[in-house]
């Protein structure tokens, strides 16, 4: 997925024609020589978006300001995603077809950022030898002096994991101004063997709760309604925080709950193995705290599970599962799949279908495993041929699909709090939210008013397996 966030005070097209909102006006005054024009392209998760915002931020205080024309920039930047490769793939051609434009333009610096650039190191320099910076999710804040310093010298690797980052976020660069993610932690421990992250993001650190809680505290004051907390296990946090103290995720719920002018509190990812009753329990009792879990399960057959080491087993995840909604009765499940893991036999993708019509996710991110080099899986055989893989792939979908569509249509008559996200993208006429469960939810826009960032009311009408649509309650529900 691609997102352009923005830091210029004055609308504008994102590349490619996608429409962004407009950011706070810039804390520096912007150059307007061509060296400091930005394109910036993000690929991947929820945490490659927020470092991209972290990146514009600094590239901001040094005067950069974004344009959406490649051909107009000065410098053009890739923050990307190692986890599929189809995501790699698709920006590395975008690197390489940058080589003429280089060769026109040799004042041009080309960056790829991020996960890729941790995974590919050096060889990225070897295989696209215009690309002049290549910088790890450990030293974006450098951001800056690496572009100056291969104006310099031609071409700059930094790919130190090992320091922590440190940053004071005080305003909302994303494209919505009352939405913003926080991150929490950063890094991995866990030892999955078909994943890069601990190889691209390094060993797990937390952030301490008060840093947490100053930065949400100064976005609420800029307008943000709601607030996701990011962590690549994010229900792990407070690894080492403070010797002898157990802190967990809970612990950042209560502080953020106390904000005034914050309405909802969101989280992703968790583990399963570390949803515990005081989280749980914190889940239940806050009232800005949705109900909402994203709970990757991977696969349903406990062979797969151990192959993977996910250091879960199906035993636990079903209990887990069972204490979260006998505590939130109107949880919305969410889940990630992964078909055709290194041997995995039809009878271990059975038991994966089945556990899909038990858990009856309201939805579930279903991906074909793909070998990623420089994980342990990697020296495990593919030895699923790739059309079982497509095969089993839609078998999941169109069951998840099914699924969905029953889940929505027990909505249907009731109403529902929506948090307004701007106008549907496939109907301008209407707008488009999420309820807490983060169902999308469209209703007709009347002519002059503007819900954006509104808390509202919606009675459902109609039900897809995607999405439901409804009615506003007029004169009621909204803020």
């Amino acid at each position: 997925m691609r997102w352009l966030p923005v830091i210029s005070p004055e609308p504008q097209r994102a590349a490619h024609g996608a429409t962004v909102a407009a950011s706070a006006a810039p804390s520096s005054e912007h150059r307007g020589g061509v060296e400091h024009r930005v394109y910036f392209e993000v690929f991947g998760c929820q945490m490659n978006k927020l470092d991209a915002e972290l990146m514009l931020g600094v590239l901001d205080e040094e005067g950069y300001r974004l344009t959406d024309d490649i051909k107009e920039a000065g410098v053009i930047l890739y923050n990307t995603c190692a986890i599929r490769e189809q995501a790699e793939n698709k920006v590395f051609s975008r690197v390489g077809s940058l080589r003429g434009l280089k060769e026109r333009r040799p004042d041009v610096v080309i960056g790829v950022l991020g996960c890729s650039a941790q995974n590919h190191r050096e060889s990225i320099f070897r295989r696209y030898p215009h690309v002049g910076v290549v910088c790890g999710p450990g030293e974006f804040l450098r951001l800056p002096e690496l572009i100056e310093e291969a104006r310099e010298k031609g071409q700059v690797a930094a790919l130190a994991l090992e320091t922590p980052i440190r940053f004071k976020r005080r305003r909302n660069l994303g494209p919505n101004r009352y939405q913003a993610f926080v991150s929490v932690m950063r890094g991995c421990d866990m030892a999955c063997t078909y994943c890069v992250v601990p190889r691209t993001r390094g060993p797990e650190v937390s952030r301490p709760v008060r840093e947490i809680v100053d930065e949400a505290r100064a976005l609420v004051d800029g307008g943000v309604r709601e607030i996701t907390l990011l962590g690549q296990t994010v229900n792990s946090y407070g690894k080492r925080l403070g010797p002898g103290r157990s802190i967990g995720l809970q612990h950042v719920f209560y502080e953020l709950n106390k904000i005034r002018g914050l309405e909802r509190i969101r989280f992703i990812t968790s583990h399963p193995r570390f949803m515990n009753p005081d989280l749980i329990d914190a889940m239940a009792d806050l009232e800005k705290v949705c109900e909402y879990l994203h709970l990757p399960v991977q696969s349903g057959a406990d062979s797969v599970l151990w192959r993977m080491r996910r250091s879960h087993k199906m035993d636990h995840y079903r209990r887990v599962v069972v204490a979260c909604r006998e505590r939130i009765p109107d949880l919305g499940l969410a889940t990630d799949i992964i078909v055709g893991f290194s041997g995995e036999t039809e009878d271990e993708f059975r038991q994966t279908y089945e556990l899909m019509k038990e858990m009856r996710y309201q939805s579930a991110f279903v991906f074909r495993y793909s070998e990623r080099a420089g994980t342990p899986a990697a020296a495990m055989p593919d030895d699923v041929p790739e059309e079982v893989k497509r095969e089993r792939n839609q078998l999941l979908l169109e069951l998840q699909k099914k699924i969905s569509l029953e889940l929505n249509q027990e909505s249907l008559g009731k109403v529902t709090e929506v948090l307004v996200e701007g106008r549907s993208k496939r109907d301008a006429s209407r707008w488009s939210g999420r309820t807490r469960q983060h169902r999308i939810v469209v209703f007709p826009a009347s002519e002059g008013e503007d819900l954006v960032g509104r808390l509202v009311s919606v009675r459902v009408t109609e039900a897809t397996p995607l999405t439901l649509i409804g009615v506003r309650q007029d004169g009621a529900g909204y803020s």
